[in-house]
């Protein structure tokens, strides 16, 4: 191991779980044990941690309390797991109408504001705990390394940037930790000519053990090297994130890498969810963390259904989270206890174009509209170069504030001819398949 990695994990980091009253390097510790525990045991640690969240949300938890009476559910009457897929499940549209009689009242004062803007266009704004939060990244960490990316490994994530003005404390606390981490950020929502050759000089200077990003970004910059016959120091793997992975892009981005592309799947209300191991045979379930309910192997995609084991704040118990899936049957070849979905449809974002060129990718706009809170559903379409139409499910009539976020952070990305209108409607329908197009692009 080398000497900043082993110095990361025996000393900094557990050095602030204990200054902070954290348990991330514990829980760290423990996943990368029980990944290796026959499927049996993974089982029943699993329902040990259910019966727990549900004994909490039953006791002090006043929207399941309420819920669960209405459906003639009680603690006691859920002694298996078919008795706990019988509980009715929670919808975007609960949280947004109940998020306070969701929140526990035992974390009064203990809770941490988050929000999502829902790959299915349904943004969600939530609470978690610190304890969940060290349970996420934690688990975030271990899928992360199957590609042979470490905690303390030098890494380069093509990502977005943070919406709207940033308090100082928090941009310093944030550099810190990606100082610590070796982690360079680089925002691709304005994709252009320029950036992907500052990209290339800074993966040729940093020469990052991984590359971690959205696809369409990881996309977009394997074009480039491609186009311009450049190519960058070879690294352990590519960590694909937030958009669907086609094996026709796979194999496109891994040309232009020659590096072996990871695909991952996770949600703001979870982060990590699953993720692919070396052998990149369906995507492991982070089950220590999370109940992961989908179709089987030989039918066809299902909702997928989600439970997060560890945020007693503001429980999450058999969440629709609005992508479909199927759970993949047999154990995998690398000897992982840990159960798999086979893959992840119905997250459906075109990218879009600036006036001058610029690409900007579909997850800006989730991204963006998590932060307006009027907003309960939208679907986004480019017209023409200079026109973007938001249709919005609206809760009410858009604030000043809002309108001013959304003008500025928009402006930033495709430059300050752009005209976005936000067109309120009552609904937005799904296509044929089922899937939402969040953000459709423009024809040819």
């Amino acid at each position: 191991m080398p000497l900043y990695r082993r110095l990361l994990r025996s000393v900094l980091l557990p050095s602030f779980d204990r200054i902070r009253s954290r348990r991330y390097v514990e829980h760290t510790r423990f996943l990368e044990a029980s990944q290796w525990w026959e499927p049996e045991r993974l089982m029943a640690f699993q329902w040990a941690e259910l019966r727990n969240l549900l004994r909490h949300a039953f006791d002090s938890v006043p929207y399941y309390r309420r819920k669960y009476r209405a459906a003639g559910a009680s603690f006691s009457d859920i002694r298996t797991w078919d008795d706990f897929r019988r509980l009715p499940t929670l919808t975007r549209e609960e949280i947004r109408q109940h998020r306070d009689q969701l929140c526990s009242t035992s974390y009064a004062g203990k809770l941490l504001p988050h929000a999502t803007g829902g790959s299915s266009g349904v943004p969600a704004r939530f609470y978690r705990t610190y304890e969940s939060y060290d349970w996420r990244t934690a688990a975030k960490d271990r899928v992360y390394s199957w590609s042979g990316l470490h905690v303390g490994d030098q890494s380069v994530h093509l990502w977005g940037a943070p919406v709207g003005a940033v308090p100082r404390h928090q941009m310093w606390k944030t550099r810190l930790q990606e100082a610590l981490e070796r982690r360079r950020i680089l925002n691709t929502f304005s994709q252009t000519e320029e950036l992907w050759v500052r990209v290339h000089a800074e993966m040729c200077r940093y020469r990052p053990a991984a590359i971690v990003g959205y696809v369409s970004s990881l996309q977009q910059f394997a074009e480039f090297l491609g186009r311009t016959k450049r190519s960058i120091p070879r690294v352990k793997g590519v960590i694909a994130a937030a958009e669907p992975l086609f094996e026709s892009v796979r194999r496109s981005i891994e040309e232009s890498f020659q590096s072996p592309v990871y695909n991952t799947y996770g949600s703001r209300e979870f982060m990590s969810l699953a993720g692919e191991c070396e052998q990149r045979d369906g995507l492991h379930i982070n089950s220590e963390n999370v109940v992961v309910e989908a179709g089987s192997d030989i039918d066809e995609p299902a909702n997928i259904i989600v439970t997060d084991l560890h945020n007693y704040g503001m429980p999450f118990i058999r969440y629709e989270i609005g992508d479909l899936g199927n759970l993949k049957d047999g154990r995998c070849a690398c000897g992982r206890g840990l159960p798999r979905l086979r893959g992840i449809e119905g997250r459906v974002m075109d990218t879009l174009r600036t006036a001058d060129g610029r690409v900007v990718p579909g997850v800006f706009f989730p991204h963006l509209l998590k932060e307006i809170p009027e907003v309960a559903q939208f679907r986004v379409e480019q017209q023409d170069r200079d026109r973007i139409v938001i249709s919005a499910v609206m809760t009410r009539e858009l604030s000043g504030p809002s309108r001013e976020l959304l003008n500025r952070e928009i402006g930033k990305v495709f430059g300050s001819e752009i005209k976005c209108d936000v067109e309120p409607v009552k609904e937005i329908p799904a296509l044929a398949s089922g899937k939402r197009r969040v953000t459709v692009g423009m024809a040819g």
